[in-house]
């Protein structure tokens, strides 16, 4: 093939390279051929070449020679680039390393923001390397600071200071200077200060949970977190809050009842004032809570005495006794079970012999019973009629006269205890008395007992007996006549009382055992049966007992 033919084959190559595409100009295809030549062989095009090939539009053709002449130049630039990184991070001038080396891959990847591996690490250390990766490896603790403390705004990933130095202070959780604190503010980095300012309240935290310890002495306590609950309890006490029960619950766990005891004096010594206030005991100067006055006031509405009263009297606290008399009024009047209003005096001083074990005036009772203020059969009446059995058993020990055994006797059993009623006459040696009228109270006491008891066999053997002993008593007749009753014998029972009667009983005496024998018999049919029986024998007389009928 001749030269003019391989010539034109190699210039319709370059024009399909070069993206000549439908260029006409013939007279100019030589100097066309020249520019693709020199393109082609890599000889630098002339800026008059350029522009030629501007005003003939070929600007494909600029396009492709234009980054064809770049990239033969570009293993130079590379070169410099590589040879650039080297003093930055610490390349020692004697160690030389081709341009091939995958050292300079590694820096070229630090220096475009890239994390390196582990291994990528291990191979700059094995060429002694050593700064080199010291550096990287500050370099990723820089960025990775950045990102916890809030700094990524700073987009340098080189080390710059002083913000490397701040960042790694703020993770060593050490105090900046004024200066480092001023530079975080004057270049905008508000979050990394707030955290910044976040540590500085933890270390006074942790500061103030020290001396707080030391102030509460409880330095053996080895949690110095202040996210340990004991940092929270001690900062309520020093502001004098009060803690709750969990809180108090995980001091007794944690052994530091000293802590406890603090704050249950604190709290003392606030709710002493209160009461102090509350029951005008103000003028009482000592605010300690070991006084008797907190005790007192503190327990003035469940438990107040006669002696916390007298207390008060003597200390001049005339206005908190009263209120206390009025609130242990109260505290009686529920004790002995009386509903509604009761005046103040005399049943106060009733209520607080029977609280000293004192008997009572036996005529002011039968009085107040007359007078409709005492039920015969309430509490304090009961309260009564105990303090006189007890009373009469002293009395019969201390002087050996059995007259007051029946008396006892008779009085338990209007307590309403006929147990103690039959233990004072069951070791009565009756072979020794000798009085008949004595012999007959006490088996009428001892009968009432054992009826009392519902043991009725027991109750008429002691009537048959106290009636041989003193055939002319009514009170044997009472009872005979009463048994009768509980037996449902009624017809029986009226003949018994009428032979009371005809012996000196009164007939409000049988009225009201008939009405004491309705109001406790305890079987409804039988209460029922009984007032039946009354009302058709007299409806008048025996008006009361429709009411059980209801």
């Amino acid at each position: 093939m001749e030269n003019s033919e391989l010539q034109k084959r190699y210039f319709a190559s370059l024009r399909e390279k070069y993206r000549v595409g439908q260029y006409k100009g013939a007279a100019s295809n030589s100097y066309l051929y020249l520019i693709l030549r020199k393109a082609e062989l890599g000889i630098e095009i002339a800026s008059s070449e350029f522009k030629w090939l501007a005003e003939n539009r070929l600007f494909r053709t600029i396009e492709i020679i234009s980054l064809q002449q770049y990239q033969a130049e570009d293993f130079n630039r590379l070169e410099v680039e590589f040879l650039n990184l080297r003093p930055k991070y610490k390349v020692p001038e004697e160690l030389e390393f081709p341009i091939t080396s995958q050292v300079y891959s590694i820096l070229w990847k630090v220096e475009a923001g890239n994390f390196p591996t582990d291994s990528e690490l291990e191979l700059l250390n094995s060429y002694n390397l050593t700064e080199t990766s010291s550096l990287i490896r500050d370099i990723l603790n820089f960025a990775k600071l950045k990102i916890s403390y809030k700094a990524t705004r700073h987009l340098n990933h080189f080390l710059e200071q002083p913000l490397y130095s701040i960042l790694k202070k703020l993770d060593a959780r050490e105090p900046l200077s004024d200066f480092e604190a001023d530079w975080l503010l004057e270049h905008n980095f508000e979050e990394t200060l707030q955290i910044y300012w976040q540590q500085e309240d933890e270390r006074k935290a942790i500061v103030e949970f020290s001396d707080l310890k030391a102030k509460y002495r409880i330095d053996s306590f080895s949690d110095a977190s202040i996210s340990s609950p004991l940092y929270t309890i001690l900062k309520k006490l020093k502001e004098k809050q009060d803690l709750e029960s969990s809180e108090c619950e995980w001091l007794k766990q944690q052994k530091l009842t000293q802590v406890i005891e603090i704050d249950r004096k604190r709290k003392d010594v606030k709710l002493f004032k209160e009461l102090k206030a509350k029951y005008q005991a103000t003028r009482y100067k000592t605010s300690e809570p070991s006084s008797r006055l907190f005790v007192i006031l503190k327990n003035i509405e469940s438990e107040i005495t006669e002696d916390d009263i007298q207390w008060l009297i003597d200390e001049d606290l005339l206005e908190t006794a009263e209120i206390a008399k009025a609130i242990h009024f109260k505290a009686l009047q529920t004790k002995y079970q009386i509903v509604g209003q009761l005046a103040f005096d005399p049943f106060y001083e009733i209520m607080l012999k029977l609280e000293r074990g004192k008997r009572l005036n036996p005529k002011q009772v039968i009085q107040l019973i007359e007078e409709g203020r005492l039920s015969r059969h309430g509490k304090i009446v009961t309260a009564y009629y105990r303090l006189e059995a007890i009373f009469y058993e002293k009395e019969y020990q201390r002087t050996g006269n059995r007259w007051n055994l029946p008396s006892a006797s008779s009085n338990w059993r209007k307590a309403d205890e006929p147990q103690n009623a039959l233990k004072v006459t069951e070791n009565v040696n009756w072979t020794k008395v000798q009085e008949s009228d004595l012999k007959a109270a006490l088996l009428v006491t001892r009968g009432g007992a054992f009826r009392d008891l519902d043991r009725l066999d027991e109750a008429q053997n002691c009537a048959t007996q106290a009636m041989k002993c003193q055939s002319e008593s009514h009170q044997p007749y009472t009872l005979m006549g009463a048994i009768c009753y509980d037996r449902g014998k009624y017809p029986d029972g009226d003949r018994w009382f009428k032979m009371a009667v005809e012996r000196g009983a009164t007939s409000n005496d049988i009225d009201d055992e008939i009405k004491r024998i309705v109001r406790m018999t305890k079987d409804k049919d039988k209460r029922r049966e009984v007032a039946q029986y009354l009302l058709k024998k007299d409806l008048v007389l025996y008006d009361w007992a429709s009411s059980y009928l209801k």
